[in-house]
């Protein structure tokens, strides 16, 4: 009797244990399918008029891109300037449509170690202009082995789930303020230009355009060198910015460039500065920016002598 009465308990206890585990095993697995959201956030980028980022690069400090019309701004401690349109139109584009690889923490336990945390994380909010706020925290960023390409660490601000998603989001996102400014120096299509005029303090002489060649002084210059250099020049850029300069000297060198379908002369000028910046550059395609020759070699690149155009030196 004693025996049966054990081995019926035995086999009600296991039962009653085995419908425990299943249950907890049905409610984790719900609470996780509950949790895990494949995707991410979707943004209509075309609507987005503002975005703010507190990057660590800037020690926590409020970045501010704001869209004026159909040009972008970037803000700092009420420095306001032309904003780089190419890396936040890339950033817009991460979130576009944020697809979730996993789910790496389900709650605040996990926040140090994935570094979102509000002291460790950068945090950006995109705002739309149909009044919607995207409020966003971004982490480390980790190695995906299988498919061999970067893990960024992310979640939305007032929710304890921490993501896994592609990409370098921790990268591009935590940067300083030069990196969201206007960099471009020169900018063109070269087949539009037809003279560019360089001055020199002992010397000046004209590159013009005569049909499909270039000449110098009606002497045909080296057609390859002529192609490199424009080519270089159509899409010249810098990001050694140098504020709160003013222009004293004259320039020591200068070059004009004029052409067909462009709305005015394209004029870079380089002014003498100290040992340490060699030169301060400037550029009427982005009149608000001064850029450094020490952190650019623009003068090097774009200055040329009369005889780099030609095969061999004139004599």
């Amino acid at each position: 009797m004693f025996k049966k009465i054990n081995t019926k308990t035995l086999i009600i206890a296991l039962v009653v244990l085995g419908a425990i585990v299943l249950v907890n095993k049905l409610y984790l697995s719900k609470k996780s399918e509950s949790t895990f959201r494949a995707e991410f956030v979707k943004i209509d980028t075309g609507l987005v008029n503002k975005i703010l980022i507190y990057p660590r690069a800037e020690q926590g400090k409020e970045i501010k891109l704001s869209k004026n019309g159909s040009v972008w701004e970037v803000e700092k401690e009420k420095k306001k300037v032309p904003a780089d349109t190419n890396a936040i139109h890339g950033l817009l584009a991460s979130f576009a449509e944020m697809k979730s690889i996993s789910l790496a923490g389900e709650d605040k336990s996990s926040w140090k170690d994935l570094q979102v945390t509000d002291s460790a994380g950068t945090r950006i909010k995109i705002f739309t202009s149909d009044n919607q706020t995207y409020d966003m925290v971004v982490g480390k960023f980790g190695y995906n082995q299988q498919t061999r390409s970067g893990i960024s660490y992310i979640r939305h601000a007032d929710e304890e789930p921490v993501y896994a998603v592609d990409g370098f989001l921790s990268f591009s996102i935590n940067q300083g303020f030069n990196t969201w400014r206007n960099k471009s120096f020169i900018h063109g299509n070269k087949d539009n230009w037809t003279s560019l005029t360089f001055s020199y303090p002992d010397s000046s002489f004209t590159l013009t355009k005569q049909g499909a060649s270039w000449t110098i002084d009606g002497t045909p210059t080296d057609s390859a060198k002529t192609e490199q250099y424009l080519a270089q020049v159509a899409n010249m850029q810098s990001a050694g910015f140098v504020d709160n300069y003013l222009p004293g000297p004259p320039a020591v060198y200068s070059l004009t460039i004029n052409g067909n379908n462009i709305p005015a002369p394209i004029t870079a000028q380089a002014f003498p500065a100290d040992s340490t910046q060699k030169f301060i550059l400037h550029s009427s395609q982005n009149p608000d920016a001064y850029f450094s020759e020490a952190q650019s070699s623009i003068v090097s690149r774009l200055f040329k002598g009369k005889q780099s155009f030609f095969a061999e030196a004139k004599k």
